[in-house]
């Protein structure tokens, strides 16, 4: 069953109430994210401050903090904290990167850092966030922790490898989400996995479960970030709509409207994205293809599936206001703008 949230579009999610809880170590991250790169290097310190002062939700820290909360009576201790650090560090870091590999103009409304400076640069600038964030890692004094980002770490990047290869053609559902967990759920795993079992008094069960939580989240954030990349307003976006889809990168939306013109007998959609996209007539009419199909609807009822998931899997906490700014959250990342 889908919840009826999802359709329901006159529900305000305001995300700095859902974020409330966590006010004191959202300011504080964010404080400790421009120090840690407070230093002699002056080109490092410009970079780092063009970065985090763009802005970003910081939802993976935000996720962390309160799984930590919600697992001790509101508390999140350094190792924790050390913890959602790495998580966003990581993320910028994957960005900045990603910007490079994709050649991407504008980040957050500003210019990507490659642009700015140059690519070399910026390939460097990530490659120290996530030297960063490895020493904030060492901090927590656990290797299992360190076990789960060298696996996580490993798991982005094939995701991103996976992503090139899969260019230009049409995949399975079972390969996209299984490129959704790649590239965008496994860091949300971490951080949650990460203060899991460095909680005292944790177990497998328990693990398993804030696992189970962060991996549907993670997979229904990157589900809905493919529909706004058909449904997003430019001017928002800051790029045109079915920008992926048009360098051939086919996700959801694309996905299910090739299945729906298929029951139907048609396949122009399939023949236009199999002739490329180097005529620009062709492009506009498979998009306007997918517009026209149910694809961006069964895609919001896709992402709610895998939010009920999220949401049954942290059943087992007690109630607090932690665990309803979780499930708020959850909420909150299919009914985004933006």
């Amino acid at each position: 069953m889908i919840n009826p949230a999802i359709n329901d579009l006159k529900r305000n999610y305001n995300l700095s109430n859902i974020l409330e809880p966590v006010k004191y170590e959202m300011t504080s991250l964010e404080k400790k994210l421009l120090s840690d790169f407070t230093g002699n290097n002056k080109v490092l310190n410009q970079i780092c401050k063009h970065i985090f002062a763009s802005g970003g939700k910081r939802l993976r820290p935000a996720v962390t903090f309160l799984i930590s909360k919600a697992l001790n009576n509101g508390f999140v201790g350094s190792n924790h904290f050390h913890i959602g650090i790495a998580v966003e560090m990581i993320h910028t870091a994957t960005l900045i990167h990603d910007d490079v590999i994709d050649d991407t103009d504008i980040r957050r409304n500003n210019q990507t850092v490659h642009k700015k400076w140059n690519e070399k640069t910026a390939i460097i600038a990530g490659d120290i966030l996530l030297a960063r964030a490895l020493k904030r890692l060492t901090a927590v004094k656990n290797s299992n922790v360190i076990d789960i980002f060298a696996d996580i770490m490993d798991e982005i990047c094939s995701g991103e490898l996976e992503q090139g290869d899969q260019l230009n053609k049409i995949i399975s559902f079972d390969d996209y989400i299984q490129k959704s967990k790649r590239k965008t759920a496994m860091l949300f795993v971490g951080g949650c996995k990460g203060v899991a079992i460095s909680t005292p008094g944790s177990n497998n069960e328990m693990v398993q479960k804030i696992v189970d939580f962060a991996l549907n989240f993670g997979i229904a954030f990157q589900i809905h970030d493919d529909i706004l990349n058909f449904t997003e307003n430019e001017q928002t976006a800051g790029k045109p709509a079915g920008t992926d889809f048009k360098q051939g990168i086919f996700t959801a939306p694309v996905l299910f409207a090739l299945e729906e013109y298929k029951n139907k007998g048609s396949y122009e959609l399939k023949n236009l994205i199999t002739k490329g996209f180097n005529d620009e007539n062709n492009y506009k009419k498979a998009l306007n293809l997918v517009f026209k199909s149910n694809g961006i609807n069964k895609s919001y009822e896709l992402a709610g599936l895998y939010i009920n998931k999220a949401v049954q899997s942290i059943d087992f906490l007690e109630e607090s206001i932690y665990k309803k700014s979780l499930v708020d959250l959850a909420f909150y990342i299919i009914n985004r703008n933006s």
